[in-house]
């Protein structure tokens, strides 16, 4: 069965290079999965272009076919993605398809919001500030919309925004703490 990759996936390029790195090493979707640890199910999703893999899964993908992430990816600042993804990731866990696909449209409209030009650590700064910001702003509106017969899920979902502005935050502080560790300061 051939994964169907749509025109609007939203990781249609990754999809297709995933499809033929897997068909090139003459894997099927299950072998590669047993391979990397994950269901045969996960890789149909990544080829139809609805998931990309997070680290550990894509260390291990890029291992399997003897590339780099980046190659994998095809990007020139994986962790960059990586980040944006895990913070996706977070905002569906919380907000469903809705909230990502508006978190997805934050990051489209970063680099101009930004003003350009930014090193990739201030962009990678840049976008987990965002995603802070956007989760932040879902559940403020949650909490103004929500009838009163909603209000302990809105608590539920409140404690769970919190948990993850708390990784956002930590991430923030580990990689300038990184950053200066690299410039000696």
């Amino acid at each position: 069965m051939a994964a169907t990759i749509r025109d609007d996936a939203p990781y249609k390029d990754f999809a297709k290079r995933l499809t033929a790195l897997r068909t090139e090493a003459g894997l099927t979707r299950a072998e590669l999965g047993e391979r990397i640890g994950v269901a045969g199910r996960s890789i149909v999703n990544y080829e139809n272009g609805e998931r990309i893999p997070y680290g550990d899964v894509c260390a291990k993908m890029a291992e399997v076919f003897g590339i780099t992430t980046d190659e994998l990816l095809g990007l020139e600042n994986s962790e960059l993605v990586m980040a944006r993804e895990e913070a996706v990731a977070r905002m569906y866990s919380i907000n469903g398809r809705s909230g990502a696909d508006r978190l997805r449209q934050v990051y489209a409209d970063a680099a101009s919001l930004a003003g350009g030009d930014l090193s990739d650590e201030q962009l990678l700064e840049f976008s987990l500030e965002m995603s802070k910001m956007a989760m932040l702003a879902q559940q403020r509106l949650r909490e103004r919309h929500s009838s009163k017969k909603y209000q302990a899920t809105v608590s539920e979902k409140a404690v769970q925004t919190d948990m993850a502005v708390k990784a956002i935050d930590d991430a923030i502080v580990t990689m300038n703490a990184s950053r200066e560790g690299k410039h000696g300061r």
